[in-house]
C-alpha cells in the first residue's frame, strides 16, 4: 500500500473536481484521521467552520424538497469551491507525481517522511477546502444548516450518498429521509457538473 500511496494521491488531485468513491477509502479517509490527530488542524478547521453563518431555526422540510433557488445557490457555491482549490490542486498534482516518479525508479516503498508529507498535504488541501466553503456560503447566502440539507438531499437525489470524513457538524443524510420526484428531474440534468463536487463532500463540504 505505502508505494501506490502516493500515485493514489495524484489520482486525487483530479478525483477531487472529477468524483468518484475509490479515492476516498483509498486515500481521503486515512488522511482524515491522521490530519484530525493533529491538534493544530482540528483547531484551524474548528475556527473557520465557526465563521459560517449559522441558522437554529433552520428545519428541513417534512417533504425533502428543496426549491430552484436553493439548488442554484448550491450550484454556484460548488463553483466557487472548485474554482478556489484549482491552483493548489494542482500544485500538489504535479509534487505527487515527482514523489512518484522518484519512488518508481528506486523501486521501493514509501518512506515515512513522503507519507507523512503527502498525509500532510492532504491536511493542508481541506482547510483550503473549508476556506473556500466559509466565503461561497457567505457569498450564496446559505447558513451552514440550510447547506448540508441541499447538499445532501442534492445528491440523494442522484442516489449518492454522502460519505462519512465529515468533520464536526457538517452532517450526513438521514438515510430515511425521502427525496421528492421533483428534485430528482431537478438534479438529474447537472449530474455531471455535481459530480466534479462530489468529493467535496468527503471533506463535509
Amino acid at each position: 500500500m505505502p508505494k501506490i500511496l502516493i500515485g493514489c494521491l495524484v489520482v486525487l488531485a483530479v478525483v477531487v473536481v472529477g468524483g468518484g468513491t475509490a479515492g476516498y477509502f483509498l486515500v481521503i479517509k486515512p488522511a482524515y484521521e491522521f490530519a484530525t490527530d493533529v491538534g493544530s488542524f482540528a483547531t484551524e478547521f474548528a475556527e473557520l467552520n465557526e465563521q459560517v453563518q449559522r441558522d437554529p431555526g433552520f428545519r428541513p422540510p417534512a417533504d425533502g424538497a428543496v426549491d430552484e433557488d436553493q439548488f442554484q445557490r448550491f450550484l454556484a457555491a460548488q463553483r466557487d469551491m472548485r474554482a478556489g482549490m484549482a491552483g493548489q490542486l494542482g500544485e500538489l498534482k504535479k509534487k505527487w507525481q515527482e514523489m512518484q516518479a522518484e519512488i518508481d525508479r528506486d523501486d521501493r516503498e514509501a518512506n515515512v517522511v513522503e507519507l507523512v508529507t503527502a498525509y500532510r498535504d492532504l491536511g493542508d488541501l481541506i482547510l483550503e477546502a473549508k476556506r473556500n466553503q466559509v466565503d461561497a456560503l457567505a457569498a450564496h447566502d446559505f447558513s451552514l444548516q440550510e447547506y448540508m440539507y441541499v447538499r445532501n438531499q442534492t445528491f440523494l437525489a442522484l442516489g449518492e450518498e454522502v460519505a462519512v470524513a465529515a468533520y464536526g457538524d457538517q452532517g450526513a443524510p438521514q438515510r430515511t429521509r425521502r427525496v421528492p420526484d421533483e428534485l430528482v428531474e431537478m438534479v438529474g440534468p447537472h449530474r455531471e457538473e455535481l459530480m466534479e463536487g462530489y468529493a467535496l463532500a468527503w471533506f463535509g463540504m
